[in-house]
């Protein structure tokens, strides 16, 4: 009966990855291997002796060779999916975060699968390095080989940057919807103050006419009380201190007979006492209206301000973002934005001009300016109306709104 020895040697790999590839966005694992190889030899009388290590070094040789080349297919498929993962994260979505979860489940069973071919590949290769060992060696010749690999299979991994990525991308887009919904709340306020503006400056331009009025009929008034309606006949009572001065010298040049023998000076004195009483009596009314006007207008001026920076808020955030799609767009209608909230500002400026000037009417007990100017002024600002400067800035926030929830919505 045959006599026979089993040689047995171990090709240990500490990782089957011997040269780890610089991968931005996956984590390779150790990849255990050990390759066992048993040979077989007979002899007929006796036990032959154990095959030399070094006839055994160059069959671990061979399986090595084997075993580098799955390292080949691990490696590339890892530098593969690598790149198709960094493409995803230009845009590092929650929905792409998946879709590369599901490319690495893809890549791991690819990888489980193409392990479980290494062993006969080993044994393949191994048989036919002992085969040209047999031509060397006779006692090799009639040898069988078992050839066994055993691979901890290691499991490659989505980096932990890439869920902090996700993560502060979606909060980086929380962030922006709530600055959208700051300027579309400021937007929405600015739209109410411009509704109730135009009621206001109704109400200013006829408690302005109304004093104005008033300013006339008072000075005719309190000539009428002097008997004196007839000089008053040729002059303007728009001007009222144009008007007085005129009065004064045609009063002067009336005669004793018109002023019944009055001291002109005192005549004049009391038309204009009689006619700022008179006038004094409707300031309140004006300056009611002129009050409501201008806090009217300092708080649109403070909502149109607090839009714009909103605005400059939001497109510098979307400025700072490299891999927002929609940032450039965003960015560009806010610069749209802050372009109308200016041309808003310059109007709200012109009415806060014209309060100024309102004001001085009334000055001087309301005796002082001309009231051809002030009409002709409240006129001007009846035709510079804030509601086209309005809507263009909701159109603008609506697109901007818009464009945001899109991309919220994408993360979400």
């Amino acid at each position: 009966m045959a006599k026979t020895t089993v040689t047995t040697a171990t090709l240990p790999i500490v990782d089957l990855i011997r040269s780890k590839p610089k991968l931005k966005y996956l984590d390779i694992p150790k990849y255990r291997a050990d390759v066992v190889i048993s040979v077989t030899t007979s002899g007929m009388l006796t036990a032959p002796k154990p095959v030399p290590s070094t006839a055994m070094d160059r069959l671990k040789s061979a399986a090595d060779k084997v075993m580098l080349d799955y390292e080949k297919i691990i490696t590339e498929e890892a530098i593969r999916l690598d790149g198709k993962i960094d493409a995803l994260m230009k845009q590092p979505t929650k929905k792409n975060l998946a879709l590369a979860e599901q490319m690495l489940r893809d890549a791991n069973m690819s990888i489980k699968n193409a392990l479980a071919s290494a062993e006969p590949a080993a044994q393949k290769a191994v048989e036919k390095r002992l085969k040209e060992e047999g031509q060397k060696d006779k006692l090799l010749k009639e040898a069988r080989v078992k050839t066994a690999v055993k691979v901890t299979v290691g499991v490659i991994k989505i980096a932990s940057s890439v869920a902090v990525l996700v993560a502060s991308h979606g909060a980086e887009v929380t962030s922006y919807k709530t600055i959208v919904m700051e300027v579309y709340k400021l937007g929405m306020e600015v739209k109410q103050q411009l509704k109730d503006e135009a009621k206001l400056r109704k109400d200013l331009e006829a408690a302005l006419k109304a004093f104005l009025k008033l300013r006339e009929s008072a000075l005719q008034q309190a000539l009428a009380r002097e008997g004196l309606d007839d000089l008053g006949s040729k002059i303007d009572f728009k001007a009222p201190l144009e008007a007085l001065s005129k009065l004064g010298k045609s009063i002067k040049a009336a005669g004793t007979e018109v002023t019944k023998g009055k001291d002109p000076k005192a005549i004049l004195g009391s038309i204009v006492d009689f006619a700022v009483k008179k006038i004094k009596s409707g300031l309140a009314d004006i300056e009611k209206a002129r009050k409501f006007y201008r806090e009217h207008t300092t708080k649109t001026m403070h909502r149109a301000d607090a839009l714009g920076a909103a605005a400059d808020k939001l497109m510098k955030a979307m400025r700072a973002n490299k891999t927002l799609k929609e940032g450039v767009k965003i960015g560009a209608e806010c610069m749209n934005l802050k372009r109308q909230g200016a041309l808003l500002n310059k109007k709200l400026a012109e009415r806060e001009a014209f309060l100024a000037e309102i004001q001085a009417v009334m000055e001087g007990n309301g005796l002082k300016i001309d009231d051809r100017t002030t009409l002709q002024k409240i006129a001007e600002l009846d035709k510079s109306t804030l509601m086209e400067e309005g809507k263009g800035l909701m159109d603008i926030i609506t697109t901007v709104k818009d464009l945001v929830e899109n991309v919220a919505d994408a993360v979400a």
